[in-house]
């Protein structure tokens, strides 16, 4: 392999690295590797923990491990290889007081439905943001609703970034900086990025079109294929004053909104995994407090 020795540099564990590859490169099998090495300096298994987004790569990972452990039976229970919600679940199960819930909350893995209805009750409430977005919608309560169900659905993007309301000015400096840096990285990696997501060389998925695919040279850019997925789904770094009011408006209602979802989730039982990671996140504290975890 050509990058043979920097996948060795990579098994070094008393280094961090960050790992970029395209699909089917061997990433989880370095991934594997690197694992076992650690085992192999640590005291107890438990103190090796690898996170990865689905329970698919969770499952592979922990195959592949314990099919090279000579005595896999007898550690296999002790491995932490896991998702990351089922990491800040366990988290929180530890100090459930200060992750703040109260009796462990149940996981609902579809929390639309909440979503919906927290948005609703925002909307039983006067509120002068909600007579502007309403305003804005033609009246239009259920898409109004709609709307501030799907920023629940995606609160953990903007949840630590709303401690005050963004002026126009400062949400339009944002969006520029945002968008510069992201064109930036892009034609870091491929100095012709802008034309290539022109020439839609991807699909509404993000995935590379079949129909005209790219040259093979773009696919195997590492990170390259993100990096344009993320420029084509930038907001634009311009709107008329009519479109700032309704988004002024919708920020506004943004923190009554998260509050009902936490009544709600409070009335029910229930949390999202959205509603762990925060947990999890005070669970930890801060940098300057960190908690005993």
């Amino acid at each position: 392999m050509k990058d043979a020795a920097a996948r060795e540099t990579a098994l070094d564990v008393k280094r961090s690295f960050i790992v970029q590859a395209p699909a089917g490169s061997g990433k989880t099998e370095l991934l594997v590797r690197r694992f076992l090495k650690l085992l192999e300096v640590v005291k107890k298994p438990e103190e090796v923990l690898a996170i990865t987004f689905t329970k698919k790569a969770a499952a592979e990972m922990r195959k592949r491990v314990l099919e090279r452990l000579p005595n896999s039976a007898e550690i296999a229970h002790r491995l932490r290889i896991q998702t990351i919600d089922a990491f800040c679940t366990a988290l929180t199960r530890q100090v459930p007081v200060l992750a703040r819930f109260g009796a462990q909350p149940e996981i609902i893995e579809d929390a639309k439905p909440l979503y919906k209805e927290a948005a609703a009750r925002v909307f039983e409430e006067f509120n002068p943001a909600t007579e502007r977005l309403l305003a804005h919608l033609d009246n239009n309560i259920p898409l109004a609703t709609e709307q501030l169900a799907k920023m629940l659905e995606s609160r953990d993007r903007w949840l630590r970034k709303t401690g005050a309301v963004p002026t126009r000015a400062e949400l339009e400096a944002t969006l520029v900086s945002e968008r510069t840096r992201l064109l930036k990285h892009a034609q870091a990696l491929y100095p012709k990025a802008s034309e290539a997501l022109a020439r839609g060389v991807l699909t509404q998925k993000g995935e590379w079109t079949k129909r005209s695919p790219p040259p093979p040279e773009l696919v195997r850019i590492p990170g390259l294929r993100e990096a344009l997925w993320a420029l084509y789904n930038m907001p634009p770094a311009q709107y008329d004053d009519r479109q700032w009011e309704a988004l002024e408006a919708i920020l506004a209602l943004l923190k009554p909104a998260v509050a009902h979802l936490k009544v709600l989730f409070g009335e029910r039982g229930q949390a999202d995994f959205t509603e762990f990671a925060h947990g999890a996140l005070e669970a930890l504290g801060s940098v300057d407090d960190p908690s005993d975890l």
